[in-house]
């Protein structure tokens, strides 16, 4: 006689759900992400650099908390209690192109300009 203690139950029952729902979890969590990335670049589609008026998204970027931003925005959902932080990032940001970026930070550009 073989009896199964309730914990290896779950053990075995959960192993089994993931093996055979695993490609389905792989693609919702890929939906997910890209929904926060594109998310971000919805926040970018009327703007422009301050500076030089560049409005090609890929090159825009916030300043000065564009690394944060784009770290949190990666890992939080997508609920509005969860995007307090980013929001509030995001307001107190300026637009700036990757070139103007890199010019404030090697003090070529003052960023109270901005």
């Amino acid at each position: 006689m073989f009896l199964y203690v309730p914990k290896h139950i779950n053990n075995i029952m959960s192993n089994s759900h993931y093996k055979k729902y695993k490609q389905t979890i792989k693609e919702v969590t890929k939906r997910n992400y890209r929904k926060r990335v594109s998310s971000l670049n919805h926040y970018l589609e009327n703007g422009k650099c301050l500076h030089c008026s560049e409005s090609e998204i890929a090159c825009l970027r916030f300043y000065p908390h564009d690394k944060e931003i784009r770290k949190t925005i990666k890992r939080v959902g997508m609920n509005d209690t969860s995007r307090k932080t980013v929001k509030r990032l995001i307001d107190s940001s300026k637009i700036v192109c990757s070139n103007c970026l890199i010019k404030i930070e090697n003090d070529l550009l003052d960023p109270t300009f901005l």
